[in-house]
């Protein structure tokens, strides 16, 4: 009996061990498009899409090993930034895999939360799929033992012209926004908004990037206030790339989106839907996640090469 309790522990660990093990799944769908996820870090570290010519090219920033993400771990990764230092911490953790196939993989983690000392526990689950309609669904659930303020968004950073060393300046964009969100000293959202009309952040007529992103010091880094905050059938954002013909819309489940485009001289942008803002009646959003209750968001990223017809005014 001590023998076989032996074994059996012996199992147990290994177990858990390979359960901590970075994985990498590659899914594909019907079209040819592939994406690459891993569970360290439960990030997308590449994805295809099609160009004008039916060429799949890279549209996301990212590296081809997972130890290369340890010197930049929220790159394409989860972020669940309950405290200053939880974001970081995710992004450098090895998830579960609950799941996986061709086209989906489903990945969970436990992470500390609430104020010091107090035990608190948030239990995170995350489900990448890449859907014959040429979309890249994510799918988020949150627990937690204790309340806590909600910060959860992707850290992926996009380039639709497939060289992700090429600047996105020439590329257009619309957001459905017109108000943005005065971010705090701890790059969240304030809850005071102001008018995008008459600054650079008025891109309710498709723009390039470029176009005003010299008037900003440090390039685009702001809170939009969505104008549907209750419609996910509603496009929170379009993204053109002209001379690939490639064309990405971002469907959020918040009402609030995040654009940044890490400086003024850009080859990348990211869009991170936030758990904050004001909802459809202009009430503000509770973003504290209780006991009891399950959170749950979702981000869809759709690819054409035949733009919506609002930005093919911009080509």
């Amino acid at each position: 009996m001590k023998h076989f309790l032996t074994i059996w522990m012996a199992c147990l660990t290994a177990l858990a061990a390979h359960a901590q093990t970075p994985r990498t799944f590659r899914l594909t769908n019907g079209n040819g498009m592939e994406a690459v996820v891993s569970n360290y870090g439960a990030r997308l570290m590449s994805l295809t899409a099609h160009n004008w010519n039916g060429r799949l090219e890279p549209v996301v920033k990212g590296f081809d090993s997972v130890d290369d993400y340890r010197q930049l771990p929220t790159l394409g990764a989860t972020l669940l930034n309950f405290t200053s230092t939880t974001a970081d911490a995710l992004a450098d953790n090895t998830w579960d895999v609950i799941s996986s196939d061709n086209q989906s993989v489903a990945m969970r983690c436990t992470a500390d939360c609430g104020e010091p000392g107090s035990g608190g526990k948030a239990n995170i689950s995350v489900t990448y799929t890449l859907t014959d309609q040429n979309a890249l669904d994510i799918d988020y659930r949150v627990t937690s033992t204790v309340p806590v303020p909600l910060r959860l968004t992707n850290g992926i950073v996009f380039n639709l012209s497939g060289d992700g060393h090429r600047s996105i300046l020439r590329q257009h964009l619309w957001l459905d926004a017109a108000k943005h969100n005065l971010l705090d000293d701890r790059r969240q959202p304030s809850g005071t908004l102001q008018p995008v009309r008459n600054t650079p952040l008025n891109f309710l007529r498709p723009r390039e990037i470029g176009d005003r992103i010299g008037l900003l010091g440090e390039g685009y880094c702001h809170a939009f206030q969505l104008r549907h905050p209750d419609n996910m059938q509603k496009p929170a954002a379009i993204l053109f790339d002209a001379q690939s013909g490639r064309s990405m819309t971002v469907y959020v489940a918040e009402p609030t989106l995040k654009v940044n485009t890490y400086g003024s001289q850009s080859n990348g942008i990211s869009f991170q839907p936030l758990h904050s803002g004001f909802n459809g009646s202009g009430e503000a959003i509770d973003n504290i996640l209780r006991p009891g209750q399950v959170f749950h968001t979702a981000t869809v990223f759709l690819f054409a090469t035949d733009p919506p017809l609002i930005m093919k005014t911009a080509k």
